[in-house]
């Protein structure tokens, strides 16, 4: 049994039926694999906005995973973006689990707070920084006390193959800027910076 396994067994998040959001990478399939071992049933929803040329052999490759360890597998393709791209596709990925289950599961994890943290104190300081990733009705986040490393460790133990979005290397999006400049920045200033700001 995985590190990640065992905190996400202790957290007692996954007990029932749950719908997961798949995008495909180390994380979402660290949680795929992980709700199946530990609820059920399980929906696996992956969401191909079409905006990537690798768009489709993600969507494939989720599919397979999906069928590979037992899990229903649905696919949404919602068709141009509308405003904020990045709000847009969250606001349909949320609205879309909601209409398979009353339970969503995402992969958010350790590493994904400490970036929430980091850009909300940049860009609006106070209270709502640090309160980071928020619960909200119907979605639980059991990777939140695993560090995406512990989620890649887990899924290379169980043999399971993740995808890369390579967008996350671009600068374009300030949270990959504070993912790929900041974070290592301040890890090399304190190699217990992370875990100070959780």
């Amino acid at each position: 049994m995985s590190v990640v396994e065992d905190r996400v067994r202790a957290g007692g998040l996954l007990a029932g039926p749950v719908v997961v959001l798949l995008s495909g990478g180390r994380d979402s399939v660290c949680l795929l694999d992980l709700a199946v071992r530990l609820a059920g049933p399980v929906t696996a929803l992956h969401v191909n906005y079409g905006l990537r040329e690798e768009a489709d052999a993600d969507e494939a490759h989720c599919a397979a995973l999906a069928e590979r360890l037992g899990a229903t597998f649905e696919v949404r393709r919602p068709g141009p973006p509308r405003g904020n791209v990045q709000a847009w596709a969250r606001d349909v990925r949320y609205r879309e689990a909601a209409k398979l289950g009353p339970v969503v599961a995402t992969g958010h994890t350790a590493t994904d707070q400490v970036e929430t943290v980091l850009y909300r104190l940049a860009a609006s300081p106070g209270r709502r920084a640090l309160l980071g990733i928020r619960d909200r009705a119907g979605v639980i986040r059991p990777l939140l006390g695993c560090t995406r490393e512990d989620t890649a460790a887990h899924c290379v133990e169980r043999g399971l193959p993740w995808r890369e979005d390579r967008t996350n290397e671009s600068d374009v999006y300030a949270r990959n800027r504070v993912r790929n400049e900041l974070l290592p920045a301040l890890r090399a200033l304190h190699p217990a910076a992370e875990a100070n700001i959780l």
